[in-house]
């Protein structure tokens, strides 16, 4: 005889006295204690022996879901598994993925991967979807063949050319797109691969290596109208550390003023905000930056960022950062076009052609180091630093 929610709710942490087990048909029965604790539970046969096996307890689990959960669970006996062998598997939630299109992929891998496992998720996600017009953000990932791929890769990168993005854009967008495929496909949220044979040099150009760096002149020229240009206190700091430290901008814009230790003259990067978050970055802070960046800590006391943003204390966004190079060979006459990143390459350049030891411009570069030198040497070669960094400013200021 067939229970009802009604008479469950009736006797449900009451006082009961009636049959200690009552059937509901279909392999699903109930046993109640005394006290009206009611737990729901299946019996069934495997090779010819009876079982029974809990699958929850009433109010946590309706008598409507006990009855799927029994039918789900009488499926797998249909098939000579035992309830009680599966539970680490019946307890694993299953994704629906109800027909994902591209978009529901996309945001499955964001949600599900990329928020966690990479740096800036957000700029990632906007690169892909930037180059995906609606027509293929909403096309239903199981229905797009090779040839589609084929297609839709072509226009990411005539999109992006169209746009005035540069060489590499649309090919790293490519290369996120597949991405984010494979992880879906591994998680079992898509099952179409057709993608996988298709090479994103196929229809797209990477980026061509930067070989550009500035003169000695320039950077004399750069340093020595800082104070001119139309920047705010801050990206003035900002240009300064960035030519003396060779650091990447990220690096800056992160950073807190406990990062910089001015009794001590060391700037730290944390791990957290090194490129590949193996290993701090320890650089001595030449006496020419000890003034500006005191004035910086004390322009917002109480915040915990060195450089941060005009709205408050967040950091400062790589994107206002990155046109400072601008404002530099826009209102400096003789200075070439440049990015911030290029300081890195002017730094290596110029202290290797005046005979530093590679391992001192790798040390301010942040690079990791290699082979022997890289397991056994931890050194932060703090003295060795200091005297090639002040050697650097006098070339710079001059």
């Amino acid at each position: 005889m067939k229970i009802t929610a009604a008479k469950l709710k009736s006797i449900s942490g009451k006082p009961y006295s009636g049959k200690p087990e009552v059937s509901d048909g279909d392999n699903l029965s109930l046993r109640i204690s005394p006290k009206g604790k009611i737990t729901f539970q299946i019996r069934y046969r495997l090779k010819g022996k009876p079982a029974r096996y809990k699958i929850g307890t009433y109010p946590e689990m309706s008598l409507a879901n006990a009855r799927e959960e029994c039918e789900r669970q009488m499926t797998q006996v249909r098939k000579e598994l035992d309830p009680r062998n599966m539970k680490a598997v019946n307890n694993v939630s299953v994704v629906e993925t109800e027909n994902p299109t591209l978009i529901d992929a996309i945001n499955f891998w964001y949600a599900q991967y990329c928020v966690n496992m990479r740096d800036r998720p957000q700029e990632i996600y906007n690169r892909i979807v930037s180059c995906i017009n609606d027509d293929w953000r909403n096309q239903y990932v199981a229905e797009i063949s090779k040839h589609h791929f084929s297609v839709l890769f072509k226009q990411m990168n005539t999109d992006s050319i169209a746009a005035g993005r540069g060489d590499g854009f649309a090919f790293n967008s490519i290369i996120e797109l597949r991405s984010a495929l494979r992880f879906c496909l591994r998680q079992a949220y898509i099952t179409n691969a057709e993608f996988e044979a298709l090479r994103p040099s196929d229809f797209a150009n990477d980026y061509q290596p930067r070989e550009h760096f500035l003169t000695i002149y320039e950077c004399r020229l750069i340093w020595s109208n800082i104070d001119n240009l139309a920047l705010t206190d801050r990206n003035k700091v900002i240009l300064k550390c960035a030519m003396i430290f060779g650091c990447r901008i990220s690096e800056l814009y992160t950073a807190h003023k406990t990062d910089f230790d001015l009794e001590d003259k060391l700037f730290t990067v944390r791990r957290e905000n090194t490129k590949g978050k193996t290993q701090s970055i320890v650089r001595p802070i030449p006496d020419i930056l000890i003034n500006d960046l005191q004035y910086l800590k004390d322009l917002s006391p109480g915040f915990i960022h060195m450089f941060h943003n005009r709205g408050g204390d967040k950091p400062a966004s790589g994107s206002s950062v990155s046109t400072i190079a601008n404002t530099c060979y826009e209102e400096i006459e003789g200075v070439r076009p440049f990015r911030m990143h290029d300081f890195r390459r002017t730094l290596s350049t110029h202290l290797t052609d005046a005979g530093c030891p590679l391992q001192f411009t790798e040390k301010l570069l942040g690079h990791k180091m290699k082979g022997v030198l890289a397991i056994y040497n931890k050194s932060p070669m703090l003295d060795g630093l200091t005297e090639w960094l002040n050697k650097w400013v006098e070339m710079i200021i001059k």
